[in-house]
Order: structure tokens, then C-alpha cells, then sequence
């Protein structure tokens, strides 16, 4: 089992543990989304210092990181969000703060059929339900259409919470090769 646990700020050797998690299971996302879905070192340090930003670290029991989620609770920590198209649609949440951002959540890869990732989503989604949020997030179309991200996550959550999982909107990238 994971030891897991909510820190506002992770710097220094810490985060550099982190950082090379974070490079482990991100790794794959470069070349298999369109979208950019690996930060920048400078982009996750930044990340790490902001306390908008609350991060779920898990650690093994020898205390080295196993995995990582982070958690805007403002929408304006995160670049690629539009705090209007969620306040316009959430309005009672917004006006007391309860609009928040799955950054990104991840596993050690050697511990992805493990507990681990499991422990960190239960202790996530006890924090959201805690707190009475609209929580949003976005899925590669590689981990929907192989993992069935999405969908396994929508019926954890609907066995274990009272929720509505809607789909907000949605993006699909082309390409056109000219001859």
C-alpha cells in the first residue's frame, strides 16, 4: 500500500524525485497525443512551488515516489483552461471556489497494477467529495481508447459517490497532407 498524502508545495530534492517519475510515465505521451501532454522541467517546477496547484504525492514504503496527481483549485493556475466556460456553467461552484482542475494523475510504470494508483484515486476522490467540487479534467484519446481511462474512472466514482460525469466539450486534431 502507498503511503499518500496532500502537500501545497513540493521543491528541492523532492521534486526532482518527482520530476524523474514524472518523465518515467510521461515519456510515452510525447509522440502518442496531439496535444502536449509532457511539461517542461521549468513548466513542472512551477507547478510544484505553486500552492494553487495542491499535489497528492505517494511514496512507497521505503519512501521514494510511486506516484503523482495535481489539483488546481483555481482554474487560472492552469493555462489551458477557460475559468469563464466553467464559471458560465457551474455558477453556485464558482462563486464559493469549488471549480478545480485535474492536472494530471500518474503511476510509477512498475506499479501501475498495483494498489497504488487506486490509493491515490480513492484518497482524491474522498478530497472532492469532502469538499463538494466540480472537478474537470481531460483524457488523451490514447489512455480513453486503450485504457478506457475515462470510462473506468466514471464507474469507480458512480459506485463509490453520489456524481454526474458529463462530457464539456470536446477536441479532435487533424492533419492534412498536401501532394
Amino acid at each position: 500500500m502507498a503511503d499518500v498524502a496532500f502537500e501545497e508545495v513540493v521543491g528541492g530534492a523532492e521534486a526532482d524525485s518527482f520530476w524523474e517519475l514524472y518523465v518515467q510515465a510521461f515519456e510515452p505521451l510525447r509522440t502518442r497525443a496531439a496535444a502536449r501532454h509532457v511539461l517542461y522541467r521549468e513548466e513542472f517546477d512551477a507547478e510544484m512551488a505553486d500552492p494553487r496547484v495542491t499535489k497528492l504525492l505517494a511514496r512507497d514504503e521505503q519512501g521514494e515516489p510511486v506516484g503523482l496527481t495535481t489539483l488546481a483549485t483555481d482554474l487560472a493556475a492552469v493555462p489551458w483552461v477557460s475559468p469563464e466556460f466553467f464559471a458560465a456553467r457551474y455558477p453556485e461552484h464558482a462563486a464559493r471556489g469549488a471549480l478545480w482542475y485535474i492536472g494530471f494523475t500518474l503511476a510509477h510504470p512498475g506499479r501501475r497494477a498495483t494498489r497504488t494508483f487506486m490509493d491515490m484515486i480513492d484518497a482524491l476522490v474522498a478530497h472532492l467529495a469532502a469538499n463538494q467540487v466540480v472537478c474537470a479534467y481531460d483524457v488523451s484519446r490514447f489512455n480513453d481508447d486503450s485504457l478506457r481511462f475515462a470510462d473506468n474512472l466514471r464507474r469507480h466514482l458512480e459506485r463509490t459517490q453520489d456524481v454526474t460525469v458529463e462530457t464539456v466539450d470536446r477536441q479532435a486534431y487533424y492533419a492534412t497532407t498536401f501532394h
